[in-house]
């Protein structure tokens, strides 16, 4: 057993595209994985995502060590194959963080030539999290 062997990689095919669920509630994961600190990001970020077990059946997409988004269930199945075909090794998929609407997104497969479609309605379920200063949520601060 090699303690620092790197799994190889397999790439699997999204040749549709679909945008990467629960946004919203993600938003501190993507910042944390664009690392720009105090840089402006550019509009569109590409990045290489891994496909993996989540809780459940979920598939989560992690970028630089982070999850910043769900696999949707209509994009699930084959994923769900193809990552069980790949055994040990990592499943990877091309992607790209963009903003949407005042809020980063991630869009997995290649980028459309008429651009990222609208985002389904029904996509995100999670509220964004709380905002917070060293853990304490900010509307405590105020006496409410």
């Amino acid at each position: 057993m090699s303690w620092f062997r790197r799994r190889p990689d397999v790439p699997a095919d999204v040749t549709a595209g679909f945008c990467a669920a629960e946004a919203p509630a993600m938003q501190r994961s993507i910042l944390a994985a664009l690392g720009m600190g105090d840089r402006p990001a550019p509009a569109r970020v590409p990045a290489r995502l891994v496909v993996e077990h989540g809780a459940d059946d979920r598939l989560v997409l992690v970028w630089r060590n982070v999850i910043v988004g769900f696999v949707p269930a209509d994009a699930a199945p084959p994923l769900a194959a193809a990552l069980a075909a790949a055994g040990d090794a990592s499943l990877v998929v091309p992607g790209v963080a963009h903003r949407s609407d005042g809020t980063w997104r991630v869009w997995v497969g290649d980028v459309p030539d008429d651009g990222f479609p609208p985002v389904p309605d029904d996509l995100d379920t999670l509220p964004p999290p709380e905002q917070t200063i060293l853990g304490v949520p900010v509307r405590r601060l105020d006496g409410r």
